[in-house]
């Protein structure tokens, strides 16, 4: 069913897509949903209330519920929401193994397309979905072009730990809260607990270390931004470096996500 409904939306013209999406957004605005409320405290906690800039993180919410359908759909389906200029990053293939980062913003699942694409291996840290059919389906579409996904499990960490250390390409989403260890870092000067694993990983030296992300395109929807960062990074800058990124467009950050929900003990949990 899910991989019939994939194709179907694959196929639909972008502009209806957006449409459809605006109507659905109008429809979550009015019943102020969950990702509505989280979004709202999220952007008032990190900057202050902007009403423009909820809305806007809102609409983005919901035109996304129907852009990853869309590049699940069909193998090339991601090259019609990116500026062209991102093969000018196939100067990536180097011969040096290299650990990618990045953070949830956009369309995430194109960056897992255009790195197949661009490199010969690449190996994903992600999180499964809980509803099993979809995530089988999923599993199936993003390694269809050659990426090899590890789920954020233990044992899922402990293959993607053993490819690091066997030189294969790494990508890693780092901007999540972590399920048990990590750091207590500043996000827009908010503390909160973060993922350290690039910070650990990237203290071995034996990867280039990239900062990948999607941004606001110039012709299409999305661009894509590929910076190349020295080597043992700390949690802090690479915080600072994902602020940076989100500046650029914040509305396209993914302010649904409960980024501040472990807080240390005894201070106020904001959700």
């Amino acid at each position: 069913m899910f991989s019939i409904l994939f194709v179907l939306i694959s196929r639909t013209p972008l502009l209806l897509l957006k449409a459809t999406s605006y109507i659905f957004y109008i429809v979550a605005f009015l019943f102020k949903t969950s990702q509505l409320n989280v979004t709202e405290k999220n952007i008032k906690h990190c900057f202050s209330y902007d009403k423009k800039l909820i809305r806007k993180s809102l609409r983005e919410t919901v035109e996304l519920s129907l852009l990853f359908p869309f590049v699940w759909g069909r193998s090339d389906n991601y090259k019609k929401l990116i500026d062209s200029d991102y093969l000018e990053e196939k100067s990536l293939e180097n011969g040096r193994p290299k650990l990618f980062f990045t953070l949830h913003m956009g369309c995430v699942d194109i960056l897992i397309f255009v790195l197949s694409e661009l490199l010969s291996q690449i190996d994903v840290l992600y999180t499964p979905v809980k509803n099993k059919t979809l995530e089988t389906n999923l599993l199936k579409v993003r390694q269809r072009q050659g990426a090899k996904m590890f789920p954020a499990t233990t044992n899922g960490f402990k293959y993607l730990l053993k490819n690091f250390f066997n030189k294969n390409n790494i990508l890693i989403a780092s901007d999540l809260v972590p399920h048990k260890r990590g750091v207590y870092e500043q996000f827009f000067n908010k503390e909160c607990l973060c993922i350290d694993l690039i910070e650990k990983l990237s203290k071995k030296g034996t990867h280039d270390l990239h900062f990948i992300y999607l941004t606001k395109g110039k012709q299409k929807k999305y661009k894509l931004v590929c910076k190349k960062i020295k080597n043992n990074i700390n949690t802090k800058e690479m915080n600072e470096l994902f602020e940076e990124a989100i500046l650029t467009a914040p509305e396209l950050y993914y302010w649904e996500y409960k980024k501040f929900k472990k807080p240390r003990s005894g201070e106020t949990n904001i959700y």
